[in-house]
């Protein structure tokens, strides 16, 4: 292979398009996974741990997907994303092979590697080569889905067909141990499935290359750039005229606040209706319990983003002119569109925890629940439903309160940050990447020491600690002198008053003193560097949406 070489110039382009993305893939596998082993059942712990990391890198590089423009939820446009080859005097099956072969190979690669540190930080025994042929397989299958047509509702139902057969299977090879077991006939099935994917991809991309493909018109935009029209639309309220207050309340609940508690809903109808048929339907429990054990993260995470609005397009993020241009004061923009995004994520977070706990009574119905096809992890769960029902019901109904209170800031927080995240990232989009690298760096080398600790007579457990407190102490210091430059930035450029200081402090004093009149054993040290996170977050917020409408 020459220096000139098309293919190395295509898997150079690749690279280039996934280093970030790969890294961050990285971290994170191995952050969950730590966490799993850490904080879970130790029987559900290493399966858990397996399939986080079989989640996270089974998705196609979102950083090649999304070239073609769309959005996440969507899936983004289906489609070949390497349009710019069409051009270019290389044989269609070239590019397409060195394209699913990079997606394929790295991912799988990514899993190794998560893998191989998991198991040798916690000394667990994870597959790890053992199941490189399933993701290779399921990757070119989902590059097959995304890639071979410009169609979505074949992008959608092919993966859907394809996804369900081959966790089953996977899930069917794995044993006791937790080892990938695979019979011959099952490894053929993969590789057939992996060749009539690649097949399916040429012939699809080759109809684009020649123009025979149908191309799908754009949809048009909804205004807040995160929510589809026809939801939007279905919310017909009319706009209030008495004040510019009312009118701006109105726009948010209807560009975003709505649709996020309408999504909420239906997640938690989906929710009963899987733990129900869990109970007829042995097969349905597979995917009723992750349904339910991630959907208040991904509730909280998915439906609290972007509060600001920030809109993505073709590598390009920007905030919209209209968003810009508000005849508002941008803290007290930014204070609406928090408080809106937050009071409706609470409401679906309430409707989704009261499904949960009904449909968790439908659990003594099942008989049982193979999680890792030999072990019967129900009597687990209601142990866990008893533990929960008697500690939440031991607490008074003033330390309820306070729970509840705590709930909320928390939750208003996540939201800010998430909305002062995006608008950083269109404003300074190297530097928040640095700043986001900074907490998974600081757990895996915790979890590092931890290890090193272990295997080795130098460090011992009193150093990994007093290294814990020294990063502790650190953080909370920078938090603070990172609340207090912002503080005096806002002022210094009106985008903060008097009383919007005021009301930014009374949220941590609100979330501290609930905490220590309400729980029956705080941590002093935790609690102050929440409330400190929070008096940051809330200095944040107004600056980083002021960066973007007035820079």
């Amino acid at each position: 292979m020459t220096r000139n070489s098309p293919i190395a110039a295509m898997l150079w382009e690749n690279w280039r398009l996934t280093r970030v993305e790969a890294a961050q893939r990285l971290a994170v596998g191995i952050v969950a996974a730590s966490a799993a082993l850490s904080l879970a059942n130790p029987n559900l712990g290493p399966t858990v741990a397996f399939w986080t990391l079989i989640t996270v890198h089974s998705m196609i590089w979102l950083s090649i997907a999304k070239l073609n423009g769309g959005r996440f939820m969507d899936g983004y446009k289906p489609g070949f994303a390497f349009y710019l080859l069409y051009t270019r005097p290389v044989r269609t099956i070239t590019f397409v092979a060195v394209a699913m072969a990079y997606d394929a190979i790295s991912c799988t690669l990514l899993y190794v590697a998560s893998a191989a540190i998991v198991n040798h930080a916690f000394g667990q025994s994870l597959p790890v080569f053992s199941v490189t042929l399933a993701l290779v397989s399921y990757h070119l299958a989902y590059a097959c889905c995304q890639w071979a047509t410009r169609n979505r509702a074949v992008q959608w139902l092919g993966a859907i067909a394809f996804s369900i057969p081959m966790i089953i299977l996977l899930r069917n090879g794995l044993t006791a141990s937790l080892q990938v077991e695979l019979s011959a006939v099952e490894n053929i099935v993969f590789i057939l499935i992996g060749v009539a994917s690649f097949v399916l991809t040429v012939a699809g991309v080759a109809r684009q290359r020649r123009g025979d493909a149908v191309a799908t018109a754009s949809q048009p935009r909804a205004v807040s750039g995160a929510y589809p029209n026809w939801l939007i639309n279905a919310f017909r309220l009319p706009c209030p005229s008495a004040s510019a207050t009312r009118a701006q309340l109105w726009f948010e609940l209807r560009s975003s606040g709505l649709p996020v508690l309408t999504i909420g809903l239906v997640v938690a109808l989906v929710i009963f209706l899987a733990v129900a048929i869990g109970a007829p339907v042995a097969v349905a429990r597979n995917v009723a319990i992750p349904i339910a054990m991630f959907a208040v993260i991904v509730a909280v995470f998915g439906l609290g983003n972007n509060a600001f609005g920030i809109r993505r397009k073709q590598g390009r993020i920007y905030a919209s002119a209209f968003e810009s241009t508000l005849p508002c004061r941008t803290a007290q923009l930014a204070g609406l569109k928090v408080l809106v995004r937050t009071a409706c994520l609470l409401f679906a977070l309430i409707v989704i925890g009261a499904c949960l706990w009904a449909s968790s009574s439908f659990l003594n119905s099942w008989g049982e629940w193979l999680a890792d096809g030999n072990k019967d992890a129900l009597p687990d769960l209601l142990k866990l439903r008893q533990k929960f029902s008697r500690e939440f019901g031991n607490l008074t109904g003033y330390a309820q309160a306070a729970l509840a209170v705590i709930a909320a800031i928390l939750v208003a927080a996540v939201v800010a940050w998430q909305a002062a995240r995006e608008a950083l990232r269109a404003r300074f989009p190297r530097l928040l990447l640095a700043w986001q690298w900074l907490p998974p760096l600081w757990v895996l080398a915790f979890i590092l020491l931890s290890v090193a600790a272990k295997h080795s007579t130098v460090l011992s457990p009193a150093t990994v600690h007093t290294f814990f407190l020294a990063s502790f102490w650190t953080s909370s210091a920078a938090i603070l002198l990172a609340a207090i430059y912002l503080l005096w930035n806002g002022i210094r450029e009106r985008v903060l008053t008097i009383r919007d200081v005021c009301a930014a402090m009374l949220v941590p004093a609100a979330l501290g003193i609930a905490w220590f009149t309400g729980m029956p054993a705080p941590s002093v040290t935790g609690m102050l560097w929440l409330v400190l996170l929070t008096l940051m977050i809330g200095f944040l917020a107004p600056w980083s949406l002021s960066r973007v409408r007035h820079t």
